[in-house]
């Protein structure tokens, strides 16, 4: 079967609401669903179809999001060491940053189990409520906390 009759019918079900398609023809069989679309990637591909395969990479990165609006802090106070470094393992429910509001101290905990593999805001910097402040891949993050141990 040729990849644009391939990719014909994939855009034929990305336009819809249709969540399965079977097609048989000359003893070609296609079946797609909705959910395996955005994880398939093939050489060539353009636009939505390289959004869809970087959608699906990033899907095992998790991010840490800021509570709240203020000044975003990864230490205690400025003469000790950050909280969480790139390459630190986080747990759910681990400190790992602050954010001042008004002369008020709020936390920012983990919600995920992981390792840090990005941090996305610089140290005194402004955040809004719901900013993304660290990226955390969460694949193998078993091994990679049995490691650290």
């Amino acid at each position: 079967m040729d990849p644009k009759e391939i990719k014909r019918f994939v855009d034929l079900i990305k336009n819809t609401d249709i969540e399965e398609l079977h097609w048989e023809s000359d003893g070609a069989k296609i079946s797609i669903r909705r959910s395996d679309i955005e994880s398939v990637s093939q050489p060539g591909q353009t636009g939505k179809e390289q959004q869809a395969v970087t959608d699906a990479a990033e899907k095992k990165h998790l991010s840490i999001k800021s509570p709240i609006v203020g000044t975003f802090y990864r230490a205690q106070s400025p003469d000790h060491p950050p909280l969480v470094m790139e390459g630190n393992h986080v747990v759910p429910g681990q400190k790992v940053a602050i954010v001042e509001t008004m002369k008020i101290m709020r936390d920012v905990i983990s919600t995920v189990k992981g390792k840090i593999v990005k941090i996305q805001v610089e140290n005194g910097q402004s955040v809004e409520y719901g900013q993304e402040l660290f990226l955390v891949d969460t694949e193998n993050s078993d091994k990679c906390l049995k490691k650290s141990l």
